[in-house]
């Protein structure tokens, strides 16, 4: 019992450790695009599908969206 209990508390401490880094990646998911930039939440959903990964719900790194959108403009989302 001891052990499981010392177990669980490794893990915790790992998983506090893994989310205080920074140099993970921020994701943003197409509802919070969709959100942001008014666009319906199915061309949101597409762009994600395009450009980012499926990580829990369509997303893209937040390095990557910035990229999309200078290069392409918010146009992007009429064509997506």
């Amino acid at each position: 019992m001891e052990d499981a209990i010392e177990l669980l508390r490794s893990i915790n401490k790992n998983l506090e450790d893994i989310k205080k880094k920074e140099s993970l990646p921020k994701l943003i998911y197409a509802k919070e695009i969709a959100e942001k930039y008014k666009v319906n939440k199915n061309k949101a959903t597409e762009f994600c599908k395009r450009y980012g990964t499926n990580f829990g719900g369509y997303c893209i790194e937040a390095d990557k969206f910035k990229e999309v959108l200078q290069n392409e403009g918010l146009k992007i989302f009429e064509r997506s």
